[in-house]
């Protein structure tokens, strides 16, 4: 590691970091991961004329390394016992290996600026950031006949860009010294290569594609309900579908609805998101508010999709309940009540993909602080009394109970509610 700094306006910072891990095949065991920052205090420049203002700009470079989610020795080929043949102990394969496994890499670049008036009472901190991941790491499918049905794999790349900004500051209204802070996020990310421009499903309802965003929804688009049994094609109403049904977008146009009929729709990632904090102080009391919020992210319903499954007893919304298809031109949204129909109007799709977008009221706190005046007397050093409630209130248009939950933290698989 080396620090530079010259006249308190200059300064870089350099380090070069080398690890290695067994996870790895020999020759691809050990990572080299180097990164660079300058900064530039422009305020301690002596043309600068801005009384009780600062302004320091940022750039930086880092590559960083990652081995989380595979296992130890993954590049090897594993066998273990307890495999009995009849009444015979054996053993078997049950990893093949990959002898070319190698580190994940991530090379990010950063660009940022900080402001400050009025002797810090008024901050802003501001950031762009490009960062590419290659060599990803993940459990690639195989076919069942190579007597594996998974490897582990570098399989592509992907990028992630983006933007955040946060601005912070005290001031007094009358007798009273409010402080806030205020934070807003924008992040993208694209999967820029795989090992092949195919499509890759992963999971009930996602896939991994070229040029879409990790954490797409793949699913059957509804187009609303079948108002009349004429308009059911002949191939699904052969299978017992009629009107009051769910009616899927035909990709193929073939009468019939199945894999080759889902599409990319959808994202679990926000749009924007971020979070506001404020402290409001009078003489010894003290009140926090905490807000935080999301915009533009979508959740799957799968606690919705199981209700209107056979054989499930779970509940359904009052909405759907009470909204469902009855007779032509009752209902657009909601299928007619039927729990026999293998599972047509139950397929994963965007009737249950809902806009999770959320402001929420994470935590509010009252506190009252005595004065060491009148602490001393008791030979105190300090005391402290407070109320606090967490997310009290929660501002969302989502049917479930809750949009910021999910049942997988996987980016992959974040944003399906399972228990709403």
């Amino acid at each position: 590691r080396v620090n530079l700094s010259y006249l308190d306006r200059y300064i870089l910072n350099m380090t070069m970091r080398t690890d290695g891990s067994s996870r790895f095949a020999p020759s691809d065991r050990y990572g080299y991961f180097p990164s660079v920052s300058l900064g530039w205090n422009v305020s301690k420049e002596p043309f600068w004329k801005f009384d009780r203002t600062d302004l320091k700009f940022r750039l930086s470079y880092g590559k960083t390394g990652n081995q989380d989610g595979i296992g130890n020795y993954a590049w090897q080929p594993l066998m273990s016992g307890g495999i009995n043949y009849g009444n015979n102990s054996g053993m078997a394969v049950t990893s093949m290996g990959n002898n070319t496994l190698t580190w994940e890499t991530a090379d990010q670049y950063d660009f940022g600026f900080d402001l400050g008036f009025w002797n810090g009472k008024l901050n802003m901190i501001a950031d762009v950031y490009l960062k590419n991941t290659n060599n990803l790491l993940y459990s690639m499918p195989l076919h069942g006949t190579s007597g594996f049905t998974s490897v582990t794999s570098n399989i592509g790349s992907m990028r992630n860009y983006g933007v955040e900004f946060s601005i912070n500051g005290h001031m007094n209204l009358g007798k009273v010294n409010w402080t806030s802070s205020f934070n807003i996020s924008h992040n993208k990310n694209k999967l820029t290569k795989l090992l092949g421009d195919d499509l890759l499903p992963i999971g009930a309802n996602r896939a991994l594609k070229v040029g879409e965003e990790l954490g797409a929804f793949y699913l059957f688009k509804m187009d609303g309900i079948y108002q009349y049994d004429g308009e059911v094609p002949q191939p699904l109403y052969d299978l017992g579908v009629r009107a009051g049904d769910v009616k899927y977008h035909d990709v193929d146009n073939n009468g019939i609805i199945n894999d080759s009929d889902r599409q990319l729709v959808g994202s679990s990632n926000p749009d924007f998101f971020g979070g506001w904090n404020n402290t409001f102080k009078y003489k010894g009391f003290q009140l926090d508010v905490f807000f935080t919020y999301m915009y533009g992210n979508d959740v799957y319903a799968e606690w919705a999709v199981t209700a209107t499954r056979p054989g499930y007893r779970m509940a359904i919304t009052e909405d759907a309940a009470k909204n469902r298809w009855t007779a032509p031109g009752s209902s657009n949204k909601y299928p007619r009540a039927v729990n026999t129909l293998c599972g047509h109007n139950s397929k994963n799709s965007t009737r249950f993909l809902e806009d999770g977008s959320f402001i929420r009221l994470r935590s509010l706190t009252f506190s009252y602080t005595f004065p060491q005046v009148m602490l001393q007397k008791i030979r105190m050093k300090g005391l402290r009394l407070y109320v606090q409630g967490d997310n009290l209130l929660l501002f969302s248009k989502y049917s479930g109970w809750d949009p910021e939950v999910s049942k997988n933290m996987d980016p992959q698989y974040f944003g399906v509610d399972l228990y709403g």
